[in-house]
């Protein structure tokens, strides 16, 4: 048994499949399925069974691979220490974020960072919130950023910016001529907003019902919400992203007694996996800059 064998089983086991586990460790198909087969000879167990196309850990497999997790962080947290002692922060980060902040927020906070940084290489994920989330505790993403998750105990969310909750509508609309409403005056018109399965949605059910309005249609994010709304006389209840910016025949509406921060967008991380330096800088770093970062 070799370190090779514990990295190579490490990236089967959070892949699941050997074709691109192998792409990932950039070697061959045939290595990988030798490497593992010697590590199941030695081992005197079987690791991985099949799951359609994929494979997944046996219930041997799921307990070796929580001590080999452990024993390769605490090895990669040496070398981190080492590294951070010697002034040079580098290192690849592995980031899960929401869509909504890869228009502006997140692409400026990276390029500032790697301007004081430069040896930080960063590779984004674009996801929805809860696969976000998941991805976080699973240890797929070193961070994550996206809306606040339940049920997520290993999980630590950080405050980190806001996207204000408008209405928007047709340049028609009755409505377009208010600059500013409030949730009750939405009570007359057919109403979209996110479907309650995703966590924004949900935070806007609860709004809606303190008022005695409902929404009648539901979709996923401001693409699909927009695109329906510049093409009907629907109004919808939104969050004021970067993708709005492209529907120029819609009207951007102010709500008035919705506070601008309720749709907060956390910076998260898990308590139960390793945090390399170079990410406990760049975390430090949100943490300390989120306000002043351009939006």
């Amino acid at each position: 048994m070799n370190l090779q064998q514990l990295y190579y089983f490490r990236k089967l086991a959070e892949v699941q499949h050997y074709t691109e586990a192998a792409k990932s460790l950039y070697i061959t198909q045939p290595s990988l399925s030798d490497s593992i087969a010697s590590l199941e000879k030695e081992l005197s167990v079987t690791l991985f069974q099949k799951k359609g196309r994929n494979v997944q850990l046996t219930k041997c497999g799921e307990e070796f691979y929580q001590y080999v997790s452990q024993a390769l962080g605490i090895l990669e947290h040496g070398i981190a220490v080492i590294k951070d002692r010697s002034g040079s922060i580098n290192g690849t980060i592995d980031i899960g974020c929401i869509p909504t902040l890869l228009g502006d927020f997140l692409p400026n906070a990276l390029d500032l960072y790697r301007e004081r940084n430069p040896g930080t290489t960063f590779n984004v994920f674009h996801e929805m919130s809860i696969s976000v989330a998941e991805g976080v505790s699973a240890g797929t993403f070193d961070l994550g950023f996206c809306s606040m998750v339940e049920k997520k105990d290993d999980l630590v969310f950080i405050p980190i910016t806001y996207q204000e909750l408008i209405v928007i509508v047709q340049k028609e609309h009755p409505l377009a001529c208010k600059d500013s409403i409030q949730l009750s005056d939405l009570k007359d018109y057919t109403l979209t907003t996110y479907r309650d399965t995703i966590p924004i949605g949900k935070t806007i059910r609860v709004l809606l019902k303190e008022k005695g309005v409902d929404a009648a249609y539901s979709y996923d994010d401001e693409i699909s919400i927009a695109g329906r709304i510049s093409k009907s006389v629907r109004a919808a209840i939104v969050a004021d992203t970067p993708f709005l910016k492209q529907f120029d025949n819609l009207k951007k509406i102010r709500l008035t007694d919705v506070p601008k921060d309720t749709r907060m967008i956390y910076m998260v991380y898990s308590k139960k996996n390793f945090i390399t330096s170079a990410v406990e800088a760049f975390a430090n770093f949100m943490v300390a800059n989120c306000l002043n970062l351009p939006q």
